[in-house]
């Protein structure tokens, strides 16, 4: 259905290896508008690795303004409820050094549309998805610890407006449920092209975890959902394995077999990647995850000495189970392990524990 490149980048080589793909991928925008949405998930600062990287967003700017459009747009709606940290966000990941005079508050306009799914008859999305002629998404490589991957898929997630996002959480709170309402989101308005930072990716507990990996690649794709199994399988995830991926190959949006896509450039599995706590590898791995899921369901805890006590988890998450005393208190009973709250925290002060270790711990050897 399309095809997926992968090029040997960093961060200063960005915009030569995005206008070569662009080149590659024949990318013709002249007199069209076009929206550029990279992975803004929060006011994160640039060497955290957690949004895209600014150079990468700027070399997607300069490969875009040379092909003359009508109109760019470039902005994203982060986690947060409402448009407040929206500006904020997007200047501490460097969004606005290098984007300043496209950069829009996508918050600010958001409209109603219908969606085909279970869970909704309708989203609140920023218009300017809905109306543009071409959407170039720019996900980051990283882990996801309720959907195993984030990626083009994931990142369409943040077409949807503030706490519209909240809502999708409370209706759809199982890695299967949630997954089938991303690729519902997802196919709202698919991107017309996907320009993945994988200069430097996450490994671990993503999507805002501390865990960083060099990986020098940026990967390039006319279909996400390829493009995300790709990603998937230099992981060490089988695609098929990974909710999302499966649902949007049965609904033909793409295939996630690498025998089955077209792909340009070298893929390799990166040695020793670790995966999401979640995922186990192999066969026997996959036996165990559903023997022992009652075990193994993972809960976020404090991690004292890097927590503010700012309250944003507690603000944030959509069932309520979250209370600071005067650090956050998770009540299990409520918790559906969506880690928002973890995607959000701008320290990165909590961590996931499961019924083994909390069990474990109440002993004394």
């Amino acid at each position: 259905m399309g095809t997926v490149a992968v090029y040997d980048a960093d961060y200063s080589s960005a915009a030569e290896v995005i206008e070569k793909a662009f080149s590659d991928f024949g990318v013709n925008l002249e007199n069209k508008n076009v929206v550029i949405k990279p992975n803004v998930i929060g006011p994160f600062g640039v060497s955290r690795a957690i949004t895209t990287h600014p150079s990468v967003v700027a070399g997607v700017v300069k490969a875009v303004a040379a092909r003359r459009p009508a109109r760019i747009v470039v902005g994203d709606n982060p986690g947060v409820r409402g448009y407040g940290l929206n500006k904020t966000s997007a200047q501490r990941s460097g969004l606005l050094d290098v984007c300043s005079d496209y950069y829009v508050n996508l918050s600010e306009e958001g409209v109603s549309a219908p969606m085909k799914s279970r869970f909704t008859d309708k989203v609140t999305i920023s218009r300017t998805f809905l109306e543009t002629d071409f959407y170039i998404s720019i996900p980051k490589f990283k882990t996801h610890m309720l959907t195993h991957i984030t990626g083009a898929i994931k990142n369409s997630f943040g077409m949807l407006v503030g706490g519209q996002k909240t809502a999708i959480h409370r209706l759809a709170q199982s890695c299967e449920t949630f997954s089938e309402a991303l690729v519902d989101i997802y196919q709202l308005r698919a991107p017309d092209l996907v320009v993945m930072d994988a200069v430097i990716g996450m490994e671990g507990k993503g999507p805002s975890s501390e865990d960083l990996r060099e990986i020098g690649k940026i990967i390039v794709s006319d279909n996400g959902v390829e493009l995300d199994a790709v990603m998937a399988v230099m992981m060490g995830m089988d695609p098929v394995r990974v909710p999302m991926l499966q649902l949007a190959q049965e609904r033909g949006l793409g295939r996630i077999s690498l025998g089955s896509i077209k792909t340009v450039g070298p893929i390799a599995q990166i040695e020793n990647f670790k995966l999401p706590s979640k995922m186990m590898r192999g066969p026997v791995g996959f036996i165990l995850w559903h023997l022992l899921t009652h075990l193994m369901t993972s809960r976020p805890v404090p991690i004292e000495d890097k927590c503010s006590k700012c309250g944003i988890c507690e603000q944030h998450c959509p069932v309520g189970a979250i209370q600071l005393k005067p650090y956050p208190t998770v009540n299990p009973e409520r918790c559906i392990s969506c880690f928002c709250c973890m995607e959000l925290c701008p320290n990165s002060a909590l961590d996931v524990t499961n019924k083994v270790k909390r069990y474990r711990g109440r002993f004394k050897y």
